[in-house]
């Protein structure tokens, strides 16, 4: 069933600037930027994603710093795509974030030949190799996965809470949201009810900071009509409680992917485990390196970026003269 939505651009602003140009299949990473980012945070970031993820990774940057940000002053070692959007005075992880996501996933499919794309928070960190491999061999042993996440269970085995996002969610689509914001309880409602048929549980989503998305299932939303649709511009779900009310309307579904045995380390105040315990525990990417047991952010960036630099030495010191007399 295809919405009557549209794709809604309530600046005026073109978000098609800094793209940049890959030939052939390629993996992409989405990252939007607040304006209260910090430059060397988002630079050490980008040199984790350099450092470990797949080879032919783009990384689409959604930008709503006050400045602007420019590809020469974040990276030489990685493709990366700008999407300019409006500067905020603050940072929304609401429908104003959906909003702009939304005209970058379309930018994305639009340019680029992929099959996993990777949503993640400029604090998160990858501190692994391999992770969108193993997202992209999940979606392929079943096409009905369209996200990938941090969703029943968290790292460390405990159930996650989708109630706060139920209730937000019944408010807005409720007869109280109707006299708040018509045009949003109707389409949540209309939304819901398909999502409700293909066994949507209300408030389900896996944790935005970092998750995966197929093509296929990006492709439904876009087609769908669920993507960019001014009524939900105004929602007060989070970005990533809407997207997992979407991803089930389009006929996909959310699965598991940070217990044992799973690439992603997240929780969304601080990181779940020291960074020594994370790497233990085999995880790829974590979240969020802002705290952890009294430990500020400079402290833990600092540590990853160590650990990181010692992976490097190894995996330099495993190349053979004559791979690297060819490289």
């Amino acid at each position: 069933m295809v919405l009557s939505c549209y794709i809604h651009n309530p600046y005026g602003v073109d978000m098609h600037e800094q793209i940049e140009p890959i030939s052939g299949k390629c993996s992409v990473i989405l990252m939007p930027i607040g304006p209260n980012s910090s430059i060397n945070n988002i630079k050490d970031t980008i040199n984790s994603i350099a450092a470990f993820s797949t080879q032919g990774s783009v990384l689409v940057l959604v930008d709503e710093t006050r400045s602007g940000l420019k590809k020469t002053q974040l990276s030489d070692s990685m493709a990366i795509s700008i999407c300019r959007a409006e500067p905020a005075t603050g940072y929304s992880v609401r429908g104003r974030l959906y909003t702009n996501l939304s005209k970058a996933i379309t930018t994305i499919i639009e340019n680029y030949d992929f099959d996993v794309l990777l949503r993640m928070d400029d604090d998160a960190l990858m501190i692994g190799e391999g992770a969108q491999s193993d997202a992209a061999r999940a979606f392929s042993l079943d096409p009905s996965i369209g996200a990938l996440g941090s969703f029943r269970h968290t790292c460390l085995g405990h159930r996650r809470d989708f109630r706060p996002a139920a209730r937000r969610l019944a408010f807005e689509s409720s007869w109280l949201g109707m006299m708040k914001s018509p045009r949003l309880a109707r389409r949540l409602r209309q939304i819901r009810k398909i999502a409700q048929a293909n066994g949507y549980e209300p408030g389900e989503h896996s944790l935005g900071a970092a998750c995966f998305y197929s093509h296929a299932a990006l492709v439904a939303m876009l087609e769908g009509g669920l993507l960019g649709c001014k009524d939900l511009s105004t929602t007060s779900l989070c970005d990533d409680q809407l997207f997992g009310l979407l991803v089930v309307a389009a006929g996909f579904r959310s699965s598991d992917f940070a217990g044992d045995g799973y690439p992603l380390g997240l929780t969304w105040q601080g990181l779940p485990a020291s960074p020594s315990r994370l790497v233990q525990m085999n995880k790829k990417i974590v979240h969020s390196v802002k705290s952890h047991n009294g430990r500020d952010e400079a402290n833990l960036r600092a540590d990853f970026a160590r650990m990181r630099q010692t992976s490097m030495l190894v995996a330099n010191a495993h190349v053979s003269p004559a791979h690297q007399s060819n490289r």
